[in-house]
């Protein structure tokens, strides 16, 4: 038995992050994608994505983790159990999914992640889920309905940008990176303007990279001074969205930051009423 305490912790960890694991017994349920690194850190008690999974919970939701360690059978299953889908922040999106070759400012990408984001917007195209994308989750929205990126930002200016969109490009995924804030023009008749009420908004920012071509099917909600994306919305009807501040960082100092979550768990509770009707 003593030769055992030394590994009751890590053996608790490894409990407690099987059952976050498993798939919640009743909905509203909203799947969040988990990278390498934040799989390998969540096995030691991490997450990384904590922030996110606290903002569903916060908004009525019950978060279900896509982990790119899921098989396809595991993975399939979580997914036909989700009501909703929410991509967050991570690594570079590898340019080659908007056919281009890696800039010298590229900075770590995340093949496996890239794949699995792609397998889970594939579903929620096909059952028209609500999606919210954050930071690279709403560039990866851009990406996989057609449009591209800017590698670096930076690099689109002769001379420095008026808006500083991150304190340092040496901060990792899973360090705890300190926020610069800049403002952000909220675009009229948006989704985002409705439920942010201002034209104006202060925002964080952690990124480098932004949406360059906008995806077909898509419009711009948000831009900062320097003209960069900062938030899209599809239009023709379905509930697709990506903004590229961090509202779950700012939430519990500044509620109105919960408004996404709520509109978007608003919408996960309307696409979940015909299957209830059904039942």
């Amino acid at each position: 038995m003593k030769r055992l305490l030394p590994l009751l912790p890590a053996l608790l960890l490894f409990l407690t992050a099987c059952a976050k694991d498993a798939i919640p017994p009743e909905g509203p349920r909203v799947g969040i994608t988990y990278g390498t690194i934040q799989m390998k850190l969540y096995r030691f008690g991490i997450d990384v994505n904590g922030a996110y999974r606290d903002a569903v919970k916060k908004t009525g939701g019950h978060p279900v983790l896509l982990s790119v360690r899921d098989d396809e059978g595991a993975l399939m299953k979580k997914l036909e159990a989700c009501d909703g889908i929410l991509l967050p922040g991570g690594y570079d999106v590898n340019p080659s999914l908007y056919g281009e070759k890696p800039d010298e400012k590229l900075e770590a990408v995340d093949d496996a992640l890239d794949a699995l984001e792609k397998k889970v917007m594939d579903h929620a195209r096909t059952r028209k889920l609500p999606v919210l994308g954050i930071c690279r989750g709403h560039q990866f929205i851009n990406v996989y309905f057609g449009g591209s990126l800017y590698q670096d930002i930076p690099s689109r200016y002769k001379s420095p940008s008026p808006v500083r969109h991150r304190k340092s490009k040496d901060y990792l995924v899973y360090k705890t990176a300190v926020a610069c804030f800049h403002e952000v023009t909220i675009e009229p008749g948006t989704m985002l303007r409705a439920i942010m009420e201002t034209d104006i908004l202060k925002v964080n920012t952690y990124h480098h990279q932004a949406v360059k071509r906008l995806a077909p099917g898509f419009r711009v909600s948000a831009r900062s001074l320097d003209g960069s994306v900062e938030a899209i919305e599809a239009t023709g009807g379905r509930f697709v969205m990506g903004v590229q501040f961090h509202p779950e960082k700012m939430a519990k100092e500044n509620p109105v930051m919960y408004r996404p979550f709520k509109l978007f768990m608003e919408r996960v509770h309307e696409y979940r009423s015909p299957l209830k009707q059904a039942m």
